[in-house]
């Protein structure tokens, strides 16, 4: 369990330093050195995906840290993780194409042997369908690379050689983002462990893809290879969406659902909107890693059962995962107060203003629509929740680990659409009320339309209160066990650092931080 601890501070570490060290040569420019320069390129839409990335890196290594423990190959498990976010970084800020090439291939054999990781059937299948995909896409890669050299060496800009530049382009780019027809690894990749899958659809393998568009951006400028991107993005979001519909397995819902809001950054990018897509990267990113959090608790509590429909009778399921399961699918619809509102909404517009046929725009539309109906479905399993005081406030530690993509998927993007709304004025009320603004709307409801008051009153004072007040006051034998346990004993070891934050006991501090937000609002 030490090396445990070790390596997961280990791999925070390393992301910290190598964050501000890009920060640092990017902002004050000190180091001259041609030979960095011409390895890496710093921008700052760059260094932002960056600091999202980490931020998901660092809630997912905590959450790997509580879901896969006692596994025996953990620390095989975390060194090949650490290889797969590396491989992305260097993606991203890659400027020649040996780096990009490198990268590329490890970040694909990384995934298989990630996906590959419970060694069962279900695991082999997935994995080889990654590998064989991903290596179709290396493929593509050396195609385009040595067309793209004979185009420049031998300057023939003739349309036959342009045309086959862009199309190894496109699909070296659909493989990594599983676009159509490229799309049947993703749901297979859902063999993988849940931390993996918050990763993979999140931030890292699927964007891969769109990151490599972003990188050869010049290319932008041939309306044919914008239309490609345009059609196979919504062809792509619109079965996807369906598929998604009538999934019953929750890891592959959200796989699906992935597969959906790709295909609209992919669609945002066909629409010319280079900025807004990597803002829906970005936004998107922050909530689903987020909501495979909360489907890996479920998964987790559930013994690892994944199917959607068995998770109606799970009385005593902790209630905050609930209402952090019903923000991200708020996100993901892009209701207001969400940074999913910031990202989609400005892009309908951009889409309905324009001419497009009528069929394409029936498409959109059920699209975009059926992501409410299979976020209900994903819901529906889960409302047959019961108070129960004892079981919330002890497990109100397991939300810890997703708190910071809890506060990025509320307010986390909205500094970069300051100029995108019509009244920038009104940000401020985003920046300041949302948080306050949710956690008041989940009590107002819950407390008002899915209880009874009389249940709460017998709950709370006979059970709760009993059992609580009366063993910690009056009996010493719990009041000796209280004052023996981590919650007065720290010290500088990591490990207890982290047991301590584990075991500490939330009882009073959950009615604190309650109350204390009830007097900031009125």
């Amino acid at each position: 369990m030490n090396l445990m601890f070790f390596l997961v501070f280990l791999g925070f570490m390393f992301m910290f330093i190598i964050f501000f060290f890009f920060y640092f040569y990017f902002m004050v420019n000190l180091l001259n050195w041609s030979f960095f320069i011409l390895f890496f390129n710093l921008t700052f839409l760059k260094l932002l995906f960056f600091f999202f990335l980490l931020l998901v890196v660092m809630s997912v290594l905590f959450f790997v840290n509580f879901y896969l423990e006692g596994e025996v190959n953990f620390v095989y498990f975390l060194v090949v993780l650490l290889i797969f976010i590396f491989s992305m970084v260097f993606l991203a800020f890659s400027n020649n194409y040996l780096i990009l090439m490198l990268s590329w291939d490890v970040l694909g054999i990384s995934s298989y042997f990630l996906v590959l990781f419970y060694n069962n059937w279900d695991s082999s299948v997935g994995s080889m369908n990654v590998a064989l995909t991903n290596r179709l896409g290396d493929f593509f890669m050396f195609f385009f690379f040595s067309f793209f050299m004979f185009l420049n060496f031998f300057l023939n800009f003739s349309s036959v050689m342009v045309f086959l530049v862009l199309l190894f382009l496109l699909l070296m780019g659909f493989t990594k983002s599983a676009q159509f027809p490229f799309s049947s690894w993703l749901p297979k990749a859902m063999s993988a462990p849940t931390p993996v899958s918050a990763l993979v659809h999140s931030s890292t393998l699927v964007t891969a893809g769109l990151i490599l568009f972003l990188n050869f951006k010049f290319y932008l400028f041939f309306s044919l290879f914008l239309k490609f991107i345009f059609f196979f993005g919504l062809f792509t979001m619109f079965f996807a969406s369906i598929m998604a519909f009538l999934e019953e397995d929750l890891k592959k819902v959200v796989a699906l659902s992935t597969l959906s809001q790709m295909g609209f950054s992919m669609l945002i990018l066909g629409l010319s909107l280079y900025f807004f897509s990597l803002l829906h990267l970005v936004s998107h990113a922050l909530f689903k890693s987020f909501l495979f959090i909360q489907v890996g608790i479920l998964i987790y509590f559930s013994f690892g059962s994944q199917d959607s429909r068995g998770y109606s009778g799970l009385q005593f399921f902790l209630l905050l995962v609930k209402w952090n399961f019903i923000l991200t699918l708020f996100c993901l619809c892009g209701l207001f107060f969400s940074s999913g509102l910031m990202s989609k909404d400005i892009v309908l517009e951009f889409f309905f203003f324009n001419n497009f046929v009528f069929v394409l725009v029936i498409m959109f539309f059920f699209s975009v629509f059926f992501t409410f109906f299979y976020s209900f479905r994903l819901f529906k399993g889960l409302k047959k929740i019961f108070l129960n005081f004892y079981f919330l406030v002890l497990n109100f530690s397991f939300c810890y680990m997703g708190i910071l993509l809890f506060l990025m998927s509320l307010v986390g993007i909205t500094f970069l659409v300051n100029n995108i709304l019509v009244f920038p004025s009104l940000m401020l009320m985003e920046d300041f009320f949302s948080p306050l603004f949710f956690i008041v709307i989940f009590f107002i409801v819950y407390f008002l339309f899915n209880l009874k008051l009389i249940y709460f009153k017998y709950s709370f004072m006979v059970d709760y209160y009993a059992k609580m007040f009366s063993f910690f006051l009056f009996n010493l034998k719990f009041v000796d066990l209280f004052f023996n346990s981590n919650f007065f004993y720290l010290n500088f070891n990591f490990k207890k650092v982290f047991s301590f934050f584990l075991d500490l006991n939330y009882n009073f501090y959950f009615f604190f931080i309650f109350f204390m937000l009830f007097f900031i609002m009125f």
